[in-house]
């Protein structure tokens, strides 16, 4: 028999594998102290990455390590049906074909999505195979199966009666492409190059004026206020008075409030309560009203006719350039910050205000902030413990609604004689869903 000149894995590997698969070997004995992981299961739609590699491999190393020692293990495969990221891919397979979400009913998108997923799945399962990861197959969990929605089903009802989970309008990341709200941490954030553009805003009298410093001119029109800091000598005897509010016919007041940063800018502050979370916060705290001036589909609404319909970017440059023709720009700095944008499109996410349901993070925070405090969890090195401990002091509410026609249902129904009053009800597939 000649031997081949290269060693050919596919020739062996899969022969190997599925007599260990069938033999049993990967399964959980019964037998010796219980050891186990949870693979973070990978997206059910698509191939694997060098991650998925990587983790593979370690986990696979402590499993079998484990195993060998006479410890009784289990490896947990899993699935993600990973709600975005899946609509993502079948839209695009929508767009292929000339069609949209919107030519079909809730019940017919999810059933496509579904047998869409039910084909892919197979291909990740398999390179995990390949990987040679010492799963336990037979107890492989998908994201959308039943025992996991009862799960998540019974974590939101015990959310909503310790009354972490409320409805109401905030600030959410929306993506104008794929029209859906993402929460904080899952906008990418990159640094990139921009201008402070400082801008006039006439008093009265037209006598004098207040310059403020901004990096996005064309909510000027959604503006509501100008804040200062109340101990800044500067601006002490303009607080309480109003400007006008340049290329509109609006007053609005000059408000003090410790938010504003004196050494930042010119240390005046534009208020744009629906297009920014802390001016949002701001305006909550001054009963400010909320003007909305960038739709959901990306284009300037409630402005001065010659912007409505533009583009962000096409309604920021003919801000400027009105701007500039009736002399109320002041001067410009070069300067790099972060920019949040969709991971998918890459798109600037747009803080938009939207009628959502969140999570109330910061009772959660503070008791993990606690066990740090109270040293229940070591850290190498220790000073970084304190890093976590100033993340979790500014977290705010975890937006939880999306909004596809793929993933679990949100279990909550509105009254429709009172659109105030919700319900828990996880009888998703019986009454219309409101998400």
């Amino acid at each position: 028999m000649k031997l081949a000149k290269a060693y050919d894995p596919n020739e062996y590997e899969p022969t190997i594998y599925a007599m260990w698969e069938t033999s049993g070997a990967f399964a959980p004995t019964g037998k010796g102290e219980p050891y186990s992981i949870v693979m973070p299961p990978p997206n059910a739609n698509g191939n694997l990455h060098l991650g998925h590699g990587l983790m593979g491999a370690l986990e696979d190393i402590l499993i079998r390590y484990y195993r060998m020692k006479g410890r009784d293990v289990a490896y947990i495969p899993g699935a993600d049906h990973a709600g975005f990221e899946t609509w993502v891919v079948y839209e695009k397979a929508l767009e292929k074909e000339g069609k949209s979400r919107f030519d079909f009913s809730r019940e017919q998108l999810y059933s496509q999505v579904w047998n869409f997923v039910e084909k892919q799945r197979g291909n990740m399962e398999l390179q995990l195979r390949a990987l040679g990861v010492s799963a336990s197959w037979g107890d492989l969990v998908f994201t959308l199966d039943e025992k996991v929605i009862k799960t998540v089903y019974g974590t939101f009802k015990r959310l909503w009666d310790d009354k972490l989970i409320y409805r109401g309008e905030r600030i959410v990341n929306f993506c104008t492409v794929h029209q859906t709200s993402f929460a904080d941490i899952e906008v990418e954030h990159k640094n990139e190059k921009s201008k402070l553009w400082k801008i006039a805003y006439p008093t009265l009298d037209k006598i004098g004026e207040v310059v403020i410093a901004t990096t996005r001119p064309e909510t000027m029109f959604g503006d509501t206020a100008i804040a200062v800091h109340p101990d800044d000598e500067r601006y002490k005897k303009l607080i309480g008075t109003r400007v006008l509010l340049p290329l509109t016919d609006r007053e609005i007041p000059i408000i003090a409030d410790e938010y504003v940063d004196p050494a930042y800018g010119t240390g005046a502050v534009k208020i744009t309560p629906a297009h920014d979370p802390n001016d949002f916060e701001v305006g909550e705290r001054h009963n400010l009203e909320r003007i909305q001036v960038i739709g959901f589909d990306g284009k300037m609404m409630n402005t001065p006719q010659q912007f409505v319909g533009l583009d962000v970017e096409t309604a920021r440059k003919r801000t400027l350039a009105a701007l500039e023709a009736a002399e109320l720009l002041r001067g410009e700095d070069s300067i790099e910050h972060a920019v949040g944008h969709c991971y998918k499109c890459n798109s600037v996410i747009q803080p938009l205000i939207k009628d959502q349901w969140f999570l109330k993070v910061q009772p959660l925070a503070q008791r993990a902030k606690k066990a740090l405090n109270d040293n229940e969890i070591s850290f190498s090195p220790n000073s970084r413990k304190q890093v976590l401990a100033q993340y979790y002091d500014n977290l705010r509410d975890w937006n939880l609604s999306r909004q596809i026609p793929w993933g679990i249902p949100i279990p909550a129904f509105q009254n429709v004689n009172d659109p105030d009053d919700w319900i828990f009800d996880d009888r998703v597939d019986e009454e219309t869903i409101v998400v």
